[in-house]
């Protein structure tokens, strides 16, 4: 519809008495819309003044030409954001229009403004060891990162559920500064105040923990800071499978025995997996639910091991 049918038009819906042209096939001077890419099938964008090219996985390209330079970072911005919210929540995808607070995080190994759900569940799902840590930011305070720090309780014997507690210490970010709350010190970056705590003892209470190592974020690693889409109307699931959680089957969980066969680039072995089974853990319970013997510390599986070409 044109800009003068339109404005005759009145509020609440009335109509003009004029009849509004029909719009004939011919007329249509855009083309057709069609599909390019989801967004994560996106490897990143370049800008050009006004001309960007968005990349594919399969080296295939989109270019879109703007009216001016502004409106070309503008659009790469939008699809940088949208491509954080659904695929990978710690990426970018051109340095352009890469937010300062997202760089610093991806320098320092900052997560997201996670719930502290989350950040247990990684805790666990990572080889527990004494000092590892994880640094997100607040989701109550903008200024604010909060540091879990796993240690070892030595009540319990190792690789028990509940063999390992945690503790969160906060650093707030001043201006231009950092500062773990509780220590009067500021330090001008957030990696000289890393550094320093590598390897110090953080105290909570009658509880010690000590700074080890950073357990940084993982490149398409589920996390509560994606958005899960619905299905297409054919009714058919589009898997995302950052959306997936799988269990992490250590190397010392495997037992390797006879040789089977041999595939086009793999080995076949009998093996057996070691499993905690269904004993009170719902972590467990979860990870081996759909198992028909779930019930045993032992499992009949077999292995294919890669080639090393």
């Amino acid at each position: 519809q044109s800009t003068e049918n339109f404005s005759q038009r009145g509020y609440f819906g009335r109509k003009s008495r004029n009849k509004e042209p029909e719009v004939q096939p011919a007329e249509r001077s855009e083309p057709p819309w069609c599909h390019f890419c989801d967004f994560r099938e996106i490897t990143h964008v370049v800008v050009k003044d006004s001309r960007i090219s968005i990349h594919r996985q399969d080296n295939k390209c989109l270019e879109v030409l703007l009216p001016c330079p502004s409106s070309a970072l503008a659009l790469v911005s939008l699809v940088d954001g949208y491509f954080r919210l659904t695929a990978d929540s710690s990426h970018y995808l051109c340095h352009d229009v890469a937010p300062p607070r997202l760089l610093l995080s991806i320098h320092n190994g900052i997560h997201g403004p996670m719930q502290e759900e989350f950040v247990f569940a990684k805790l666990r799902r990572e080889e527990p060891e004494e000092g590892l840590y994880i640094l997100r930011w607040s989701v109550l305070d903008f200024n604010r990162m909060i540091l879990s720090v796993l240690k070892r309780s030595h009540q319990q014997a190792p690789g028990t559920p509940g063999a390992f507690k945690y503790r969160q210490f906060r650093i707030q970010k001043k201006g231009d500064s950092f500062v773990l709350e509780g220590w009067d010190r500021e330090f001008p970056s957030l990696r000289e105040l890393l550094d320093v705590l590598k390897g110090c003892t953080l105290k909570s209470g009658e509880e010690k923990f000590t700074v080890k190592r950073c357990c940084p974020p993982k490149p398409g690693e589920i996390s509560d800071l994606l958005i899960t889409r619905k299905a297409k109307d054919n009714g058919k699931q589009v898997l995302n499978l950052t959306q997936l959680s799988f269990h992490q089957i250590r190397k010392n969980e495997i037992t390797q025995r006879a040789h089977l066969g041999q595939g086009t680039r793999t080995n076949i072995y009998d093996g057996v997996l070691s499993v905690c089974g269904n004993s009170g853990n719902d972590d467990e319970a979860e990870y081996f639910s759909t198992e028909q013997n779930n019930n045993g510390r032992e499992m009949h599986v077999v292995l294919k091991v890669l080639d090393p070409s």
